[in-house]
């Protein structure tokens, strides 16, 4: 019991520090319409309304997605809300595209 015990809290710190390790990152949303899809390049082209959490206007930008699946049923024209990352005010990492049907 002793031993269980012992490996329970090694893997307990060993989690806490891999959790405290990591960055804060944080994500946020737009809303918009689809402007244009590439699969190819695993982008999409939103025209968005401002993110004020970034003092973003209003405006068309270009997101890589993350990952394959992000993209998949997303076509020209839908409205969609968009949770994303940014490094700077001209790139932008898409997690998730969703269509927003009305």
């Amino acid at each position: 019991m002793k031993n269980t015990f012992a490996r329970f809290a090694a893997v307990a710190a060993l989690s806490l520090v891999a959790l405290s390790s990591q960055a804060a990152v944080d994500t946020y949303k737009a809303h918009g319409s689809v402007v244009a899809v590439n699969a190819a390049s695993q982008t999409v082209t939103v025209k968005q309304d401002a993110v004020s959490e970034l003092g973003w206007p209003a405006r068309t930008i270009t997101y890589k997605a993350d990952g394959s699946n992000i993209l998949k049923g997303v076509t020209a024209g839908q409205t969609v809300d968009v949770q994303f990352t940014s490094t700077n005010a001209f790139n932008a990492d898409a997690h998730f595209v969703t269509p927003v049907f009305q």
